[in-house]
């Protein structure tokens, strides 16, 4: 039935029928990261991200990740959606989480291969530890963030200094995550993209067949 259904008294009916309400799902995803990975940034920047693209002349004050969750409303589908996001707040895995989340995303800086480290062998391991039963049926993205700073300088071995897009693909597929993506908040590179695509898998965690039906591998956008 369209949401500007407009409900008629029917002939004998003592009252019309009540409007018709849409129903609003509700998903909670993970936003994990060390500190200094640009969450703060990411989650400052959504707001605005649903009246198109943003540059970094759109005016940014960034949230404090102690305010949680980030709560968010969608439409997408012809359906109504709240995302609850629940973002990590310190170094540790100590910080107040939902008992069942619908998405996790695991993001690191572009710049550190340091947050990368903590992205593979803490963040992701620990995600593991406490959501066990939760591995096999929810959809986990890596997420590069401050893209804008990426360079190609190298050390003295050669080595790049930044992570590479390669380098970032190769260590979502090792952690077995779902898809890999990068962006930069701060100029609003991709992050129409990547925002529109975690809104999509966000959504299809409420579906019959889950945020993993379109999963084959580790996807890149």
């Amino acid at each position: 039935m369209p949401s500007n259904h407009i409900a008629q008294t029917l002939e004998g009916a003592s009252s019309p029928p009540p409007p018709y309400t849409p129903s609003v799902a509700d998903v909670d995803i993970l936003f994990l990261g060390s500190p200094g990975t640009g969450k703060s940034t990411f989650l400052a920047r959504l707001p605005q991200v649903h009246k198109g693209p943003v540059t970094s002349l759109t005016p940014l004050v960034l949230p404090n990740l102690d305010n949680r969750p980030f709560t968010f409303s969608v439409s997408l589908f012809r359906r109504q959606y709240t995302f609850h996001i629940w973002p990590s707040t310190g170094t540790l895995f100590t910080d107040p989480f939902p008992e069942h989340p619908h998405f996790v995303i695991i993001t690191y800086d572009i710049t550190s291969r340091v947050s990368l480290y903590n992205a593979q062998f803490y963040w992701r391991k620990q995600y593991m530890v406490h959501f066990d039963s939760h591995e096999h049926t929810t959809p986990v993205m890596l997420l590069g963030l401050k893209r804008d700073l990426r360079t190609d300088q190298t050390d003295e071995e050669g080595r790049h200094l930044c992570v590479m897009p390669q380098e970032g693909l190769e260590a979502a597929t090792n952690m077995r995550c779902d898809k890999y993506a990068e962006c930069s908040a701060l100029t609003g590179e991709l992050l129409w993209e990547v925002v529109e695509d975690i809104t999509k898998v966000a959504a299809r965690t409420t579906t019959e067949k889950g945020g993993l039906s379109e999963a084959t591998g580790c996807a890149v956008i």
